[in-house]
């Protein structure tokens, strides 16, 4: 198609050249041809950098729709730039606004009440992921953890968002230590809540925010009784997100209870 281009392209700037110096000269007292004249001679010419200019119209516009939409439709595996992928078939995606007011069950005190809701949308933070998933993935599994049951050659995996929010649920009961801290005395992997892996939370936290930067805009208001601008900020924008029931169904069909399953230390590969 680019080798047409330029031979075209090649035939329009040489049209001069058909003509002898003598002939131009010669020529220069004759009456210029008319724009349908040119049009007849040319109209092979012209249809073809139209269709050129119409298939490079359609492109820009795929590429354009490519960059802007949702992740396509796919099972796991890489996509063409190697990135790995979850099954896209699977999830599903919803306007809806960027900001709305605190509402329960998730705006309350520390309580039995708000640990509940907590404990559920974790519930699939481990999920049971297949050999072939990773193979599918080009995960390396040398010294991957594995599950005792089901067929053997599965794996301990965790998708991101439930390690931000596990991460975001640790600091929570951190903020609330007064309350949790007697609760907790004495339970197995309190490690979880030391310095170090609060640092981690919170790092891990900051690169998920960064990496899918929410680009919504939020504005404050004038607080009449502080003279100063308001701390709550608002937000009229609209945004897709992912349906978290969605995923979530997808996640907790895998999902690994605790006390109901078993790891090991990975086999050798063959």
């Amino acid at each position: 198609m680019e080798k047409h281009s330029e031979e075209s392209g090649e035939h329009l700037l040489g049209h001069r050249d058909e003509y002898s110096d003598d002939e131009l000269e010669g020529s220069k007292g004759r009456q210029p041809r008319s724009a349908s004249s040119w049009l007849r001679t040319n109209f092979p010419l012209v249809l073809i950098l139209l269709v050129l200019l119409y298939i490079a119209v359609l492109q820009t516009i795929e590429l354009s729709w490519k960059s802007t939409r949702c992740p396509s439709s796919k099972s796991w595996g890489t996509n063409d730039d190697h990135h790995y992928v979850l099954p896209q078939d699977a999830l599903k995606y919803e306007e809806r606004p960027e900001w709305y007011q605190p509402q329960l069950p998730w705006h309350q005190e520390p309580s039995d009440a708000l640990d509940e809701v907590w404990d559920d949308l974790l519930y699939s933070l481990n999920i049971r992921v297949k050999k072939e998933e990773l193979d599918l993935l080009q995960e390396n599994k040398t010294n991957l953890v594995q599950i005792t049951e089901g067929s053997g050659d599965d794996y301990v995996g965790v998708i991101g968002v439930y390690h931000h929010m596990h991460c975001l649920n640790n600091i929570r009961r951190l903020l609330s230590w007064d309350y949790y801290g007697p609760k907790m005395a004495g339970q197995k992997h309190m490690e979880g809540f030391s310095p170090e892996h609060s640092n981690h939370c919170i790092d891990t936290i900051r690169q998920a925010l960064m990496c899918h930067a929410n680009t919504g805009l939020y504005t404050s208001e004038w607080d009449e009784k502080t003279h100063m601008p308001s701390r709550d900020l608002r937000s009229s924008s609209v945004t897709t997100c992912v349906r978290w029931d969605s995923l979530n169904d997808w996640a907790r069909q895998r999902a690994l209870r605790p006390g109901q399953y078993k790891y090991q230390r990975p086999k050798p590969n063959p």
